[in-house]
């Protein structure tokens, strides 16, 4: 039968021995004693290992996870995905919707996007985007921003003083690149690594737009280029034929197959158009970015890289007005902060050429706080 490792009464054993054996045998006793001692500690080292071991300090106060992550090996750590976000106006929409497509799903990428129609930096009433866009920043911090703003900002802006700037004079310019120079400290602010591609304004069909995005163009041109950390993305030339007008049709060297880029309103996009401008788009943000490879990406910069504008059989004749038949009421109305001929039409529930032929006199451009416009009478249905 094996001995016990560790008997709890053999020191007590012995020592009543050596008392009933009197002092005659106490030199045997302390012997016999010392030898048992010393048995029994060779016996314990036996049981608990060779005897070499240093046990372990203990230490009461580790949790169980400290106690693990000190014994197993740490994981290796993978790098934090960079953040993009897309932000702007309804063509901004149609630009998201395909770098979505073609990103989401990249590896070390995250990718969200915000876009609303008819919004832009000189109508607050609708969207205020500095403050939209710091919710953004305050939530996501995102390493890379697209914005595309500025198709509905052919319109007076407001001064630093709180005065209306109007789209025809020369302090236009600075005050919207004011605004638009805004958006991008507020990103900054948040990152201050952040990189803002600002996606330019494309070619308009109708005449007066056309102008208008050209001078809203070289304000965030300019804008950028004074700005660190901004890149303003030109796409007037992929939507324009060799002659740099306006045209609705590309054709696909890959394919020779020609393609509508534009929606009958001369300034949407077909899907077609959106994936032209997602593909020029991803051209400038990855060549300054060096994104993760992704198959979708490759597709739509080939696409970009392989569509040539075509220029249109014939010019398209001016679109003349429609002739109103409209006639005033005994009602008017007075123009408030951020109105347009178009909202105030909206609003009162009335065509908007309706209400530019009963105020013959007022240019559509130049509104001013508290005009009153004449309230043209509503047509029967």
């Amino acid at each position: 039968m094996p001995l016990p490792c560790a008997p709890r009464n053999g020191r007590a054993m012995l020592a009543g021995r050596f008392r009933r054996d009197g002092p005659s045998r106490s030199r045997t006793g302390r012997f016999v004693l010392a030898c048992a001692l010393c048995g029994l500690c060779l016996l314990g080292a036996a049981c608990n290992g060779d005897g070499n071991e240093t046990p372990p300090p203990q230490h009461a106060d580790l949790a169980p996870t400290d106690v693990f992550s000190r014994r197993a090996p740490k994981p290796h750590r993978t790098a934090t995905a960079r953040k993009l976000l897309v932000v702007g106006d309804s063509l901004s929409i149609s630009l998201g919707e395909q770098l979505e497509r073609a990103l989401t799903g990249t590896p070390g990428l995250d990718f969200s996007r915000d876009g609303t129609k008819s919004t832009g930096l000189t109508r607050p009433e609708l969207l205020d985007w500095p403050a939209r866009l710091r919710e953004h920043m305050a939530r996501e911090t995102p390493d890379i921003v697209v914005i595309m703003l500025g198709a509905n900002d052919v319109m007076p802006v407001e001064g630093p003083d709180g005065s209306r700037i109007y789209f025809d004079n020369p302090a236009w310019v600075e005050a919207y690149a004011a605004k638009a120079r805004e958006l991008v400290e507020i990103c900054r602010a948040a990152n201050p690594a952040v990189r803002i591609y600002w996606i330019g304004v494309p070619s308009m069909g109708e005449a007066s737009l056309a102008v208008g995005a050209k001078q809203v163009n070289a304000a965030l041109s300019g804008m950028c280029a004074a700005t660190g950390g901004c890149r303003f993305v030109d796409t007037q030339a992929p939507f324009s034929d060799p002659s740099g007008r306006f045209t609705r049709h590309g054709r696909d060297a890959a394919t020779g197959d020609a393609v509508l880029l534009r929606t009958p309103d001369g300034v949407h996009m077909t899907e077609s158009g959106a994936k032209l401008l997602a593909g020029v788009t991803l051209a400038a943000v990855a060549a300054g970015e060096k994104l993760p490879p992704s198959a979708g990406a490759d597709e739509l910069r080939a696409y970009a890289r392989d569509l040539r504008p075509l220029a249109e059989a014939t010019p398209e004749p001016a679109r003349e007005p429609p002739v109103s038949k409209a006639k005033p009421s005994r009602k008017t109305y007075a123009v408030k902060k951020g109105d347009t001929i178009l909202g105030i039409a909206r609003k009162l529930g009335v065509p908007a050429a309706d209400l530019t032929a009963v105020n013959p006199s007022v240019d559509s451009t130049r509104l001013s706080l508290g005009q009153e416009l004449r309230i043209p009478i509503k047509r029967k249905r």
